[in-house]
């Protein structure tokens, strides 16, 4: 055995080898893709209905935004090689500045994805001293973030989603200490659902806390002045304008990689804040930059955003309701408060998930799974993402192909719904 094969397999032993057995067993994992048409991709000579993309608003596929690119190119390159530290094509200047206005902050700082934000700005806010609170529900390079600040000598302590009990007698317990960060999303990867901004900021501003929130799916989507016939809100600004609510104590964290299909996220700032993550956030020294294409194709989108975002945001909800009220309809549990575009179809077994996945397979649509310990062990989902620009026919060839996998859960006398939870449809 050679020394690679001897790491793979000492690793196989951890709880994450049961990804890689259902990897193993699913066709829905590593598929070559050979074309896109729309919302249609083509895995060898069979076409199926997407509905793993998460490019909520269709701007991967925007002429618009496609045609935009090419001069932006012959003037910067295809990537500009310098870390921001040095130097920065003026595309980042003009965005930050667009995105500090949508979303009403004093500034905004870029940066390539996310997870860079959370690897560069979690460590250093909480230096090696500081404390971090982290919702378990909370994306999981929230936690790999947390981990680097522990190991620099900062505490980690976690409560469950939306136990403010709990989260404040972690507050009460680290209250004299003066860097503290309440880490959550603002919208959840798996749910859709939103979190509580204004009553966690009350909360933080209580116990001298900042509240960081990871809205990398609900940027672009979720908005401000939510109303019955436009409940996402408008101008898709984010969760904290969605709640009416400010940045005194948030840093919200907007990624760009998903609604605006751009290689590039940014964390709202004030000017003195954006100086200080300059010097101590190492990804705007270490990292990379953004490809020129991203920059323009943000810029762009922002354009396209405010022409017609609103058209785009209803008919997603509107595909996202049908599709919800039809795979509830059949007997699924979905847990999804919002209609927000993640619809993660309850399985809770990963047996049952494997089967499931090939039925869906072999009736032409493509999903995420989420098998232990991506979630934990009896909440096995199939997990459904819906963009504007897929059409109404497919959301039918999704809830069809629900219908299958319902009459094979049935007859293996497999629940449709965890028991701990009552099966509900909500308006």
């Amino acid at each position: 055995m050679n020394i690679f094969d001897q790491v793979i397999d000492a690793n196989l032993k951890s709880q994450r080898a049961d990804i890689r057995d259902v990897l193993d067993a699913s066709p829905m994992f590593d598929a070559e893709a050979c074309s896109i048409e729309g919302r249609k991709i083509k895995f060898n000579d069979k076409w199926f209905a997407d509905f793993a993309s998460c490019n909520y608003l269709g701007f991967d596929l925007n002429d618009e935004i496609i045609e935009s690119i090419e001069p932006s190119l012959k003037k910067w390159g295809v990537h500009p090689s310098w870390c921001r530290l040095v130097a920065s094509p003026s595309l980042y200047l003009q965005a930050e500045e667009q995105l500090a206005e949508l979303i009403k902050a004093e500034d905004t700082l870029i940066l390539p994805t996310v997870t860079l934000i959370h690897i560069g700005v979690i460590p250093a806010l909480v230096g090696k001293d500081g404390v971090m609170l982290l919702d378990k529900s909370a994306h999981m390079t929230m936690y790999e973030a947390a981990k680097m600040g522990r190991d620099s000598g900062a505490r980690l302590h976690s409560f469950n989603h939306n136990d403010f009990d709990s989260l404040e007698t972690l507050l009460k317990e680290n209250e004299s200490n003066p860097r503290k960060l309440i880490l959550v999303d603002g919208t959840y990867s798996m749910t859709g659902n939103y979190a509580d901004v204004p009553r966690l900021s009350k909360l933080a501003e209580r116990y001298g806390a900042i509240v960081y929130v990871d809205d990398a799916h609900g940027w672009g989507v979720v908005g401000e002045k939510p109303s019955e016939a436009m409940p996402y809100g408008f101008k898709g600004n984010g969760v904290v304008r969605h709640f009416d609510w400010n940045y005194d104590n948030v840093l919200y964290i907007g990624g760009l990689s998903k609604a605006y299909s751009s290689l590039a996220a940014f964390i709202s700032c004030s000017k003195r804040m954006k100086s200080f993550l300059k010097a101590y956030a190492t990804p705007y020294d270490l990292s990379g930059p953004c490809p020129t294409a991203s920059l323009q194709s943000l810029l762009t989108g922002l354009a396209v955003n405010d022409k017609y975002g609103e058209i785009l945001r209803q008919n997603l909800y509107n595909l996202t309701c049908k599709a919800i009220n039809g795979i509830r309809d059949l007997g699924f549990y979905i847990d999804n408060d919002t209609y927000f575009p993640i619809v993660s179809v309850w399985v809770g077994d990963s047996e049952h998930l494997i089967k499931a996945s090939k039925i869906l397979w072999d009736n032409g649509i493509l999903i995420t799974l989420a098998p232990y310990p991506m979630v934990k062990r009896g909440d096995e989902t199939l997990r459904i993402t819906i963009t504007a620009i897929n059409e109404e026919q497919e959301i039918d060839q999704l809830i069809k192909a629900f219908s299958e996998v319902r009459d094979y859960l049935e007859k293996v006398k497999a629940p449709l719904s965890p028991v701990s939870k009552e099966h509900t449809t909500r308006s």
